[in-house]
């Protein structure tokens, strides 16, 4: 029965780990189509929200028939509750490539706006990416001294959304005509934060899964 369940474990590890990838490429694609302007990418990747909401059902049904099949405890229950948690996290983080995806639709039905007014996202992108990329190889690979890298780095994302906040707030004022262009600036720079936020959550589920230990909280009232 033992050896039934750690198969079990592995299988559901291979599931997410896959689930994350189509997130993590759709959130790409979405990234994408906002700074090229490509709308059939964009449209792409609204069509392909149905395959990952549906492997998103999958998942939580096999961890649930684990729990009924093999009444895990200790930590092997953890590892599975864990497994549920990320499972939706990842799910709503494809779920925000999917409004990056609407913005860029948007955008490419407003007027040309002069490239030199354009917001430089790529260093928000690139660090909520790379902290993406990383949750998922320590999901892969149980590291949790990554897991803890990828935690310390969501207050920069934090950082970053709020000066891009505060940056199109003082544009708007300076040229209202752009205010679209301007909103929507705001949206994206919410939205990566958004799946930096829940690519810190999915690690801290792994610190939890690994050691029992709740963290998510801890820097609470500090």
């Amino acid at each position: 029965m033992k050896q039934h369940f750690i198969n079990e474990l592995n299988s559901l590890r291979s599931l997410i780990t896959t689930q994350g990838n189509l997130a993590e490429q759709a959130i790409r694609n979405a990234i994408q189509a906002f700074s090229s302007g490509d709308t059939e990418q964009a449209r792409r990747v609204l069509a392909y929200d149905e395959v990952i909401d549906r492997e998103e059902i999958r998942i939580e049904e096999e961890c649930l028939k684990a729990l009924a099949l093999y009444q895990p405890v200790a930590g092997d229950l953890r590892t599975i509750i864990s497994y549920i948690k990320i499972n939706t996290s990842l799910e709503r983080m494809a779920d925000f490539g999917c409004h990056i995806a609407e913005r860029a639709i948007l955008l490419a039905s407003l007027p040309a706006f002069p490239e030199q007014e354009l917001f430089d996202f790529s260093p928000m992108e690139e660090l909520t990416m790379g902290m993406l990329h990383n949750t998922l190889l320590a999901i892969q690979h149980s590291d949790i001294l990554l897991a803890h890298k990828v935690i310390e780095l969501d207050d920069a994302v934090d950082a970053m959304r709020s000066n891009h906040r505060a940056h199109a707030r003082t544009a708007i004022l300076h040229c209202p005509d752009a205010v679209e262009y301007y909103i929507s600036c705001i949206g994206l720079a919410r939205d990566l934060e958004r799946i930096a936020d829940l690519a810190t959550d999915i690690c801290q589920q792994l610190v939890y899964q690994q050691s029992g230990c709740i963290i998510r909280h801890h820097n609470s009232g500090q």
